[in-house]
């Protein structure tokens, strides 16, 4: 059975229209299907929650039978269900860790980070077809999550300081709706990370990487990542990868505002790792302390302020890809 969980916000109501397409499809051929329109935040989570609990509680089942939980939205969307996911799995042996549904994307957000670094296609129904052409050949590929904490799990990355306060400005941005009309939402991130960079002033950090303290002067922002993109498609982390058991820190520290602005445009080549102040670390447990409190975000949302704390979870969920 797959069941489709859809944020009709997504996109401007973008999702919306996907689930639309990918359902006459999925009547036309008579693959079964259950669809859970989402009203509210939380909602996603407890949904996965309540579904990944009906397949604990029953008596049989194996890895090849069991259901997929698809998401038709955006990373925030994605974020909940994984949770609820990993709620639901807390404990579990690995019997019944064989009968928790396996999880899958169909992007209709605005930056869809997830799908892009794991090829899946844009367009609603191609990524449909590659959905069920991988479940009917059974493969799914266990990937690692970014547990906080406080016990919130990221699929894609945290972050304290610039990345954080753009996600924030980029979620209550009423320009994010008109360029999602035009079919230009990636650009939000590309003007209000401007916008916001005017104003912002950095911080000392101090970042432990495994137990090491690394201290970094007038940082302008720490991304910790699972994957190489945020914010439609930046490749802050290149290296970055969802299996290797492994966190990825971008450092951007001790240069100027100018700088900053000039060099931004690298970032989607992944080509600014030669400019001086940008530094990269990798682990499995990392700590951001700040001389003030900066933001911090999990997979784009809200997360408090600095003082925070990550490690990485290993092979934690199946993932349809």
């Amino acid at each position: 059975m797959l069941h489709f969980i859809v944020n009709p916000a997504a996109g401007n109501g973008k999702s919306l229209r996907a689930w639309k397409r990918i359902r006459l499809r999925l009547e036309r051929e008579g693959i079964p299907h259950a669809c859970y329109l989402t009203s509210e935040p939380g909602e996603a989570a407890a949904v996965s929650r309540r579904l990944a609990a009906s397949s604990l509680a029953r008596m049989h089942g194996s890895p090849a039978e069991r259901d997929v939980i698809v998401t038709i939205g955006g990373d925030g969307t994605l974020r909940e269900v994984a949770n609820g996911l990993l709620d639901a799995g807390a404990g579990a042996d690995a019997e019944a860790a064989a009968r928790l549904p396996a999880f899958a994307v169909i992007p209709a957000g605005s930056g869809n980070d997830f799908a892009r670094d794991h090829g899946i296609p844009k367009d609603p129904l191609e990524a449909l077809t590659h959905l069920l052409e991988t479940v009917r050949g059974r493969r799914c590929r266990r990937i690692d999550v970014i547990r906080f904490d406080g016990g919130e799990a990221a699929v894609n990355s945290g972050g304290a300081g610039l990345d954080a306060a753009v996600a924030a400005a980029v979620n209550r941005s009423r320009i994010k709706r008109l360029l999602g009309r035009l079919r230009l939402a990636r650009l939000v991130y590309v003007f209000l990370m401007i916008r916001v960079l005017i104003t912002w002033r950095p911080a000392d950090v101090v970042l432990e990487v495994d137990g090491v303290r690394h201290a970094f002067r007038r940082v302008w922002l720490t991304a910790v990542t699972n994957i190489p993109s945020i914010g439609g498609g930046m490749r802050i982390n290149p290296q970055a990868s969802s299996g290797d058991g492994l966190l990825d820190v971008c450092v951007v520290h001790g240069i100027s505002r100018l700088r900053l602005i000039t060099a931004f445009p690298r970032v989607y080549a992944g080509a600014h790792a030669s400019i001086r102040g940008v530094s990269f670390l990798r682990g499995t447990r990392i700590r951001i302390e700040s001389a003030s409190p900066l933001p911090v975000h999990a997979d784009g949302e809200d997360a408090g302020t600095t003082p925070f704390g990550v490690r990485v979870e290993h092979r934690a969920l199946d993932v349809v890809v």
